[in-house]
């Protein structure tokens, strides 16, 4: 079976969502990679540059051309000349090595007679660097032999799989059946045993190989934000396989997590690109589309904030884009909808950003509405309390049609939601550090009369899961008078259970980007780590 889908999946591949893979059979095979192109981004010329392991410098140029062949009109007009710069010049690129470099032209397709002799013919000329043709039959053959080897094998249910790589390309992942397929890779179930380092590399190569599959048709289908919640997922699973595997430098997932982390900004960056060639954010039937319209704003609220965080951390954008994406973010065409307090983990990394990027009072005056709003609608006996971070918004907006829910969903109906938080005092400590001591006392006495909760982990690693293995429910109701110094405190310092794992930490982008896809990891001291790393000294 997994022979004849990797088969299938070879045939209907695009250049951009095979590539992602592509480097993963490289890796497996000894190969070095230094660079995967990151479409619609800063590029070096070359989809994929990395160093043989006999030590020579390979660069790769990627065609997708599934089902098809190549034809020798096709190649004289857009494909030679790229050659021919290629086997010419070497690659300018930190780390490539220098002297004679492989160049290599693959394609998920066929190379016509006609083509294959032009090529020959540039390999007898006087070019220092020749060129090899990797086919579709080239590219099948490398999948069957690191199938054994990279694909997860541990899967304990094909269907899951099957699944998966048949859903609806439009519809969002469906992000529980894919986190408990890499769990099982992973060995991230509470009662496996640890992997060894070698095991662990091995999986964490069979995790990325998986995402990159089972995201092509959503790649295809450009349908961004599947893809970027399945590389999120695929990141933060490596991260907790190196925690709880004991690999504390993360040198054993490393070479995956950075592969994995290149298909992430790709995925986002190819999400911007997309929203720039829109004249408005409707999709679909502008009749219907108004349902879901105000969820979709806040999915790209915090997207696209995570973004131009990561652009700070490390380059992605060129300067027009960079500046396109700043004006978008302090200007937004629209204002999401609180549909529930999973809006809230879109919503603070878009505020704690223009913190940063806006001088003026705006920052402040948009935290305290999204706190007074969260924290006036969650009232004891309110008849409009918001649905707690564990509910997506197809649940809520199911509820609020009265429609059925899937076997595996909780019912909303069930649920006691007035009175109770989970994001209230994350936001109130925002209030503290932008020292609005004002509206913290007016919005007090009603703060108060929620009881705010939040699940404390018992390992770090466990934060990185969808659905935590152990754990225990903290409630905490606050008294109706209180020190602003204690508050104060408790908003810069907290308590510190450390349940952010180190890694995490250090890419505060990619924190932010784990809520987008579980919001309910989003609490007070998550948010005081995110706020420390990109904020330092914010209300000190």
């Amino acid at each position: 079976m997994i022979e004849k889908l990797l088969e299938n999946w070879l045939d209907r591949a695009s250049e951009r969502s095979y590539q992602a893979v592509f480097v993963q059979m490289l890796a497996a095979e000894g190969y070095t990679v230094l660079h995967s192109t990151r479409h619609c981004l800063l590029e070096y010329g070359k989809d994929i540059l990395a160093i043989a392991p006999d030590g020579v410098g390979c660069a790769f140029q990627l065609k997708g051309d599934p089902g098809g062949r190549m034809k020798i009109s096709e190649f004289r007009k857009d494909i030679q000349p790229q050659l021919t710069q290629l086997m010419a010049q070497s690659p300018s690129y930190p780390g490539f090595p220098t002297g004679a470099h492989r160049a290599y032209l693959v394609s998920n397709g066929q190379f016509e007679e006609e083509v294959q002799v032009a090529v020959r013919e540039m390999n007898n000329g006087p070019y220092p660097s020749k060129t090899l043709l990797w086919s579709r039959g080239h590219l099948l053959d490398m999948c069957k032999i690191h199938a054994s080897a990279l694909w997860p094998s541990e899967l304990k249910d094909n269907r899951a799989l099957l699944e998966l790589y048949m859903a609806d390309p439009r519809e969002p992942l469906d992000v529980d059946i894919l986190s408990g397929m890499m769990e099982s890779i992973l060995k991230l179930s509470a009662d496996n045993d640890c992997l060894k380092q070698t095991e662990l590399a091995r999986a964490a190569s069979s995790t990325a190989w998986l995402t990159g599959i089972v995201t092509a048709i959503h790649a295809e289908n450009e349908n961004h934000h599947a893809v970027i919640s399945a590389w999120t997922l695929c990141c933060v699973s490596l991260i907790a396989a190196s925690e709880k595997h004991g690999d504390a430098s993360v040198s054993a997932v490393g070479e995956s997590l950075k592969l994995a982390k290149n298909a992430l900004i790709d995925a986002l960056a190819a999400l911007w690109s997309d929203v720039t060639k829109k004249d408005h954010l409707v999709e679909g039937d502008a009749f219907t589309d108004p349902e879901i319209f105000g969820w979709r704003v806040g999915v790209l609220f915090g997207l696209l904030s995570c973004l131009s965080i990561a652009d700070e951390e490390i380059p992605i954008l060129d300067a027009a884009s960079r500046n396109a994406l700043r004006s978008w973010l302090k200007q937004p065409p629209r204002q999401p909808e609180l549909w529930g307090e999973a809006v809230v983990a879109h919503l603070i990394p878009w505020v704690t950003w223009l913190r940063i990027n806006d001088p003026t009072r705006r920052p402040d005056a948009e935290i305290s509405e999204l706190a007074t709003a969260v924290i006036v609608a969650n009232q004891p006996n309110s008849t409009i309390a918001l649905a707690n971070p564990y509910y997506d918004f197809d649940a809520v907006l199911r509820h609020r049609l009265g429609m059925p829910l899937s076997a595996k969903r909780r019912s909303l109906a069930r649920e006691a939601i007035a009175g109770n938080s989970y994001t209230a005092e994350a936001l109130l400590h925002l209030l503290v550090r932008a020292n609005m001591k004002g509206k913290c006392k007016s919005l007090w006495a009603r703060f108060t009369k929620l009881s705010h909760h939040r699940l404390v982990l018992d390992k770090s690693w466990h934060y990185c899961l969808v659905q935590a293995p152990t754990g225990s429910n903290e409630t905490k109701i606050y008294p109706s008078s209180y020190q602003w110094s204690q508050l104060k405190c408790e908003a810069l310092n907290g308590i510190c259970r450390g349940e952010v794992p180190s890694v995490l930490q250090r890419s505060p982008w990619l924190l932010a980007l784990w809520w987008q896809v579980a919001p309910h990891r989003m609490n007070s001291e998550a948010v005081r780590v995110f706020v420390d790393e990109i904020l330092p000294g914010w209300g000190t």
